[in-house]
């Protein structure tokens, strides 16, 4: 079995750290008694299709993200596509004013080697 490189262990240590960070953020000054009155008392009819409503979401713009670079001569798979606006969507919901999604995709494509000039194109 293959020892994970440090790179690995340490990406994986960051990204807990940010999770229990953020998890902290939200519920810190909660009485989570009072939310779990809240979630018992939720009409979950509502929850589903909001749910469903994100994942769309995030789909559709994986789908533009996909037809973009396919138009611009960048041969990409799908399943990149959904990891960048996955991360888009996350860094979205944690930044203020929404400001961190697009440049953490730019990011993550500049990790997966696309070219700056079809970059430019998705920040524009």
């Amino acid at each position: 079995m293959k020892k994970p490189e440090r790179k690995t262990i340490f990406n994986i240590f960051f990204l807990i750290i940010v999770f229990a960070l953020t998890i902290w953020s939200v519920f810190s000054g909660v009485d989570l008694n009072q939310l779990a009155i809240y979630l018992a008392e939720a009409d979950f009819r509502y929850i589903i299709p909001s749910i469903f409503c994100v994942i769309a979401f995030i789909l559709g713009e994986s789908v533009i993200i996909h037809y973009l670079l396919k138009t611009l001569g960048t041969k990409i798979e799908f399943s990149h596509c959904c990891l960048y606006s996955f991360i888009g969507f996350f860094y979205s919901c944690i930044t203020p004013s929404a400001s961190g999604g697009q440049p953490m995709q730019v990011v993550a494509m500049r990790k997966d080697k696309m070219l700056a000039h079809h970059l430019s194109y998705k920040i524009l």
